[in-house]
């Protein structure tokens, strides 16, 4: 088993942390884990960087710069005003608002369909990380806005280069948008789930419209994938979970063709975006779908248990058996081990339980996330006397 672990740095304007903390924390797991590479990021704190691949590099461990691509550097226009990203687009031909931070990041999405936001993006990584010696690097917010976000952030974007693209599919954008608010007795109506992502929807305009997301997304990841790769950087993607993935502009299989690994987000005590139980929520609020015959439908639909304490472990079994089976690359679920009050309440338990169970999918790892640096010392411990030597 391919195993990882996660520390969060702070955000590109937010906190730091100082090496000697995360030098204290690999001190402690790393005689007890088989770990193969360290993820972190993604603040500009370039000193913590080289000393951890220093470090890393002497106990031959893999080390991954954490870089998201479509949400966070934006931040970077603050200073620079080329750094600029044209945000997300409504179908009025609103901005998207800003929503509040969660945690040190910033949920404000860029469309992924501009070509300027992709060069500004790759000159971010370009002028503060390209000199420091990372193994990889770890692509996250590479989707459009989920739920959490509400509905109107999902059905996005209608810039001019989104427009144009509907053009060519020959959308019409105000049926699209009657579709898109229509009454349903499920989710979007939604009539099958056959895994992976893939949906069946009672009109196959609702279809074409996520798989036109998705289309972009993946577009727009080929071109960023390319340029790391040229640069000799082994890459990880961040996805959501199956089940989500299609309404965030993610066809897993397609990324999956892309990369070295994905890591789809399996954080079953989450309350916090890409928390599965969070963003079922948020999914069957923003489609007016809680406590309603339509949120009964959707969950008979999926085949999971909602009245279980924790998301059902067993229906994210079957998630992770299917995309595993048909994966182009490595699936290495992430599994929370960090506790954070109301946010995620995790105990060790929950991660034995869950890391016993995600071992008989037939994936290749697991990402030991989201934070090390948040996770006591009785969670690292059993999560270290879960994991097979």
């Amino acid at each position: 088993m391919d195993i990882a672990i996660q520390i969060f740095s702070g955000g590109f304007t937010g906190k730091t942390v100082l090496f000697e903390t995360v030098e204290e924390k690999l001190f402690s797991i790393l005689p007890r884990l088989p770990v193969s590479k360290v993820i972190m990021g993604w603040s500009l704190n370039k000193t913590l960087y080289e000393k951890t691949a220093e470090f890393l590099a002497k106990n031959n461990i893999a080390f991954y710069l954490w870089f998201p691509v479509f949400s966070e550097t934006g931040a970077f226009a603050i200073n620079d005003p080329n750094k600029k990203l044209s945000p997300l687009i409504d179908v009025r031909g609103n901005e998207l608002e800003k929503k509040a931070d969660h945690t040190g990041e910033d949920f404000s999405f860029c469309c992924p369909n501009d070509p300027q936001n992709i060069e500004n993006i790759l000159s971010i990584f370009d002028e503060n990380f390209s000199s420091i010696p990372f193994t990889g690097i770890f692509l996250d917010k590479i989707r459009y806005p989920s739920f959490a976000q509400g509905k109107q952030s999902v059905f996005t974007c209608f810039c001019p280069h989104c427009r144009s693209e509907y053009e060519k599919e020959g959308f019409d954008i105000s049926y699209l948008e009657n579709l898109f608010f229509k009454q349903n007795t499920t989710p979007f109506g939604i009539t099958g789930y056959r895994g992976n992502g893939q949906y069946d929807f009672d009109d196959p305009v609702m279809s074409r419209f996520f798989s036109l997301k998705s289309r972009i997304v993946s577009r727009s990841l080929s071109r960023i994938c390319g340029y790391f790769r040229d640069r000799g950087l082994a890459i990880g993607l961040d996805v959501f979970a199956p089940f989500l993935s299609p309404f965030v502009g993610q066809d897993l299989l397609q990324l999956s063709g892309l990369c070295g690994f994905i890591k789809p987000m399996m954080y079953r005590a989450t309350q916090a975006p890409a928390g599965l139980p969070f963003e079922t929520e948020a999914l069957l609020h923003g489609t007016e779908s809680k406590n309603t015959t339509k949120e009964q439908a959707f969950y008979g639909l999926l085949g999971f248990d909602p009245g279980k304490k924790v998301f059902d472990l067993d229906f994210t079994v079957r998630e992770l058996r299917s995309l595993a089976s048909v994966s182009a690359c490595s699936v290495c679920p992430g599994v929370e081990i960090n506790r954070i009050k109301n946010l995620a309440d995790v105990y060790p338990d929950y991660i034995e339980e869950t890391i016993m169970a995600y071992f008989t999918t037939g994936v290749r790892g697991l990402v030991l996330s989201w934070d090390l640096l948040e996770a006591p010392e009785e969670n690292v411990v059993r999560a270290a006397d879960t994991i097979p030597r």
